[in-house]
């Protein structure tokens, strides 16, 4: 008894390994369906009149940075944000395969 904690199964550095690049081709999957993906998005963004919403939505929905986060960022209220966001949705041109919900 050394007074260690002891027991369990032993983890080896080869099954790390081999768990990590199962990780990553998961990862690089994911990615690779995305990308057409975030190409749609951008595109439905591109074609909104408002920049300011374009902007909003962009930062919210590609860069994944929440309202209260871009409203500080933009020197604007939240409830301004808020709206331009609203506003933005609505006009956004969403193409029919996304108009099953």
């Amino acid at each position: 008894m050394t007074g260690q904690p002891g027991g369990g199964k032993r983890r080896e550095l080869a099954d790390d390994l081999i768990q990590r690049e199962e990780i990553e081709a998961r990862i690089n999957k994911l990615i690779k369906k995305s990308r057409p993906i975030k190409v749609e998005i951008t595109d439905c963004l591109d074609e909104l009149t408002n920049s300011l919403e374009a902007s909003i939505l962009e930062q919210y929905f590609i860069e994944d940075i929440q309202l209260d986060t871009i409203a500080l960022q933009m020197s604007y209220s939240f409830r301004q944000v808020k709206r331009l966001y609203g506003d933005g949705v609505k006009h956004a041109k969403i193409p029919q395969n996304y108009d099953t919900l």
